[in-house]
Formats: structure tokens, sequence, C-alpha cells
């Protein structure tokens, strides 16, 4: 069992490097590998292998086309579900910066980015930093 899962790894990893030095890298490739990640472990988290091989692919994929909407929604969205919060913050606002489409999802997941930045500063006890994140999320939530 484990052979098998070391022989698709190493086959994603080539094809992804393959596709990568060919400046083949396109959003639906980088979008096959977030279902394969979510195939494998639903929930998220940047230390697991295939999410990792995902927001990789999405990273190199938003610096390739630094003003690719999509390219730079989809890594906003890869961050967001990672749970690495305050890249997908830094990249939702990216995203909103260079005009992207700031409908009811990008304004939930941003939402919820800066709510979870905000429960980390509240947990550290910066009471300050966790209001001015809530404060974030309202305003996010509300359109602005």
């Amino acid at each position: 069992m484990k052979k098998a899962y070391l022989v698709w790894g190493m086959a994603a990893l080539l094809s992804l490097g393959v596709a990568q030095q060919a400046g083949g890298l396109t959003l639906e490739g980088v979008e096959a590998l977030r279902q394969e990640a979510r195939k494998a472990y639903p929930v998220g988290f940047v230390d697991l292998a295939p999410w990792k091989r995902a927001l990789e692919a999405a990273e190199a994929l938003a610096k390739q086309n630094p003003n690719d909407l999509r390219a730079l929604r989809l890594l906003a969205e890869i961050y967001t579900e990672t749970q690495w919060a305050i890249r997908a913050w830094e990249a939702w606002m990216n995203y909103r910066e260079k005009g992207g489409t700031w409908d009811e999802a990008a304004r939930q997941a941003a939402a919820k980015v800066a709510r979870t930045l905000a429960f980390y500063a509240n947990q550290r006890g910066d009471r300050a930093e966790a209001e001015r994140w809530a404060a974030q999320a309202q305003a996010v939530e509300a359109g602005q």
C-alpha cells in the first residue's frame, strides 16, 4: 500500500515538475491538484503532501501570471482551504486590489480568514489586534 502511494506521489511530482519546466502550468492543472488533495484529505493543511503540491503549483502559477485574476483567486482559495490564514488574507487582498470580483464567496472567505486571525491574536493575548481583525471581518462581509 505504501509503495502505491509512493509511486503515485512521485508521478504527481514529476508531472508537476515537467509542466512547470515546460511553462505549461495551467489553472486546470492546479485545480486538478486541488481536487486530488481534497479526495485524499477533505480538510486541507499545508503540511499534507497533496495540499502542499496544490499550494506550490498555485503559487508558481500566480508568480508566472501576476495579473491573472483567476490565478490570484485560486491561490487565495487554496491558502484559505489549507488554513494558512495570514497568507490567505494577503492573497485575498492582492486579488481584490488588482480588480478581482469581490463577490459573496470571496467576501465570505476573506472574512473567515480575518476571523481566524482575530482568534489567533486573542489566543496570544493581543486584544487590540484581535479587535482590529474582527473589524476587518465585519468590513469585508459588508463589502468594504
